[in-house]
């Protein structure tokens, strides 16, 4: 198996001139999700399917978290692995009125707006996203500076999506009028932290199970019950 793996991945780079850690690390995330998935249908034994789901749901809560959990592995280590290897990135100079085509995205730099914040001096930064000509989202990057501490920051926009995120920073103002621009797209960025969430929610299910209570309370009272020497 691990040699299939190998010479699909040493083929898949060699055609596309891109990474395999993309393809292997999905297949290995799906391999994850899908074992975990079978191992809680092998649980409800035989019979009929409506049988076999009566005794699934009668599992013990600790069945339920491992197979929550490892699902939760195996979404992150396909997230992981996708945003890897087909991250896409984009600097230029833009002025008003340029635009950038990235990753299937269009991203129009319409223009630059100054305004003071609490404690701060910002330069907010509008961009249009567009999806097959279409407006998707708008999104304000903003290069702020804190005139007290003399620290200039940015504050990137950000096109939450399910599959995919789109990132805007706004950079330093150029002599020709333009301003450096750095777009990203981000794959399955948002699912690293639904794995994480879905690893955690499987730990706590795990731990309520009353059976683990119990194993531990009388391992407790075994060690109180051994005399010192």
């Amino acid at each position: 198996v691990i040699l299939v793996i190998a010479v699909a991945g040493l083929l898949f780079a060699v055609q596309t001139g891109q990474s395999s850690l993309g393809p292997i690390g999905v297949a290995l995330g799906v391999w994850v999700v899908g074992g975990a998935l079978i191992d809680l249908w092998s649980r409800g034994g035989s019979g009929g399917v409506q049988s076999q789901l009566r005794r699934i749901l009668r599992l013990p809560r600790a069945d339920w978290g491992k197979t929550i959990a490892h699902a939760g592995l195996g979404i992150t280590i396909l997230a992981i692995a996708g945003l890897t290897a087909w991250e896409r990135e984009d600097i230029r100079t833009m002025v008003p009125g340029d635009q950038v085509e990235i990753g299937g995205w269009t991203v129009v730099f319409d223009g630059v707006e100054e305004y003071r914040g609490p404690n701060y001096i910002a330069q907010q930064g509008h961009m249009t996203v567009l999806r097959a000509g279409r407006e998707v989202a708008t999104v304000h990057p903003e290069k702020r500076i804190y005139p007290v501490a003399g620290m200039p920051t940015t504050e990137a926009g950000i096109m939450n999506g399910v599959w995919q995120d789109v990132y805007v920073v706004l950079g330093d103002a150029q002599v020709d009028g333009g301003y450096a621009v750095r777009t990203y797209v981000k794959p399955l960025a948002n699912w690293i932290w639904g794995g994480s969430i879905l690893m955690a929610i499987g730990g706590l299910i795990s731990l309520t199970d009353r059976r683990l209570r119990v194993a531990a309370g009388a391992a407790g009272r075994k060690t109180k019950a051994v005399p010192a020497e």
